[in-house]
């Protein structure tokens, strides 16, 4: 029986009864989308496993330590070698891997993950690691299965999912698993972005790495510590309203990440500026948008900015800025009644002298 290695006393207000809703694939992320996540602290999280229906989790209590976006690539935008293997007609989206963990004695130093979407199911069908400053892109020769879709309070579903990869100058990486995936409860979610109604997806998730060193001519297999994650699911919100991820270390459960969907709080704080510091694109949020759009940007130096807003067809639509701006970063909100836009998809053209970069954005009521 798993234990919790932390528990903090939490008293749950009397809530609302909720309906149990249903998720499906166009719940889920699409390629342009960007949503703002808030990092917590793993100390004094309260216990992730209860659950059942028509259930009340208050989180209302969870304090950023740092934010960040997360950012839905599309395959149009992928460069050699990812452009070889993943394309339109078998990728969705791809995304930055922001808690890759390191295996011992293998030279990877970051991670990108691709994703196919469909009305069935999400699953992650590829990887990018980097290796000594070089990208090595691989297709999963079988895929792992994020989300049967529908989504519905007790389903239960599994995959086996496989891959591997020769490293240039080491030998060889793989790596096999397993996924049990249970949809253990639905009801009312509070977090510090707000109240959702939520169905809970409880994963389990099994690896065994395969190393290779052709060097000392040696290999081995590692079992890591099974990985479980619980992500909380709510109608349009693209990705978990909250997800905290744990590993089985001895029979306890011990957290390593926990991490929800956030609004930004005014100024930009420590976090969304380390972000926009190392970004000299532009981001959109939130996206897809009801009421509100805002803009951020970070200039290397002073220039000319022009940012125009086009329909689906290429049309103009509006321009938002056209004016010299210092350097530094920028932030700018626009309200969607003001622009007179109708629901649907626009793209934003952001232009300097140096730089020019279209992102889409869905305007949705």
């Amino acid at each position: 029986m798993l234990k919790i290695t932390f528990f903090t006393a939490c008293s749950f207000a009397a809530a609302a009864l909720s309906a149990q809703i249903t998720i499906s694939s166009s719940d889920m992320p699409g390629a342009g989308d960007s949503i703002l996540v808030s990092v917590t602290g793993i100390t004094g999280i309260a216990d992730p496993l209860p659950a059942g229906a028509n259930f009340n989790w208050d989180y209302s209590g969870l304090s950023r330590t740092s934010q960040h976006y997360e950012k839905f690539d599309s395959p149009f935008t992928f460069t050699s070698p990812f452009n070889l293997l993943f394309n339109i007609f078998n990728t969705t989206y791809g995304k930055e891997n922001t808690t890759f963990s390191n295996i011992p004695g293998v030279p990877i130093t970051s991670a990108y993950d691709f994703f196919k979407k469909s009305s069935s199911s999400l699953k992650q069908i590829g990887s990018g690691y980097t290796v000594n400053n070089a990208p090595l892109p691989f297709i999963y020769t079988s895929p792992d299965v994020i989300y049967k879709f529908p989504v519905n309070y007790l389903n239960t579903d599994n995959c086996d999912f496989k891959f591997g990869l020769q490293i240039p100058t080491f030998g060889y990486y793989g790596q096999t698993g397993h996924r049990d995936n249970t949809v253990d409860g639905w009801g009312t979610l509070i977090t510090p972005f707000g109240t959702f109604q939520t169905v809970r997806v409880r994963s389990a998730i099994t690896t065994i790495d395969t190393i290779y060193s052709t060097a000392v001519s040696f290999g081995t297999n590692i079992n890591r510590p099974t990985k479980y994650e619980f992500k909380w699911l709510a109608a349009g919100k693209k990705i978990p309203v909250l997800e905290i991820d744990a590993n089985d270390i001895g029979g306890n459960l011990t957290v390593t990440n926990v991490q929800y969907i956030d609004s930004l709080p005014g100024p930009i704080n420590a976090g969304v500026q380390e972000n926009m510091l190392n970004n000299t694109g532009l981001i959109v949020f939130p996206n897809p948008c009801v009421d509100e759009i805002a803009l951020f940007y970070n200039l290397p130096a002073g220039t000319n900015v022009k940012i125009t807003l086009n329909d689906i067809l290429g049309k103009k639509a509006t321009d938002l800025i056209n004016e010299n701006q210092s350097e530094g970063i920028h932030q700018k909100a626009f309200s969607i009644s003001d622009l007179q836009l109708s629901p649907g998809i626009y793209f934003l053209n952001f232009q300097t002298k140096e730089f020019n970069q279209v992102q889409k954005i869905v305007v949705s009521r």
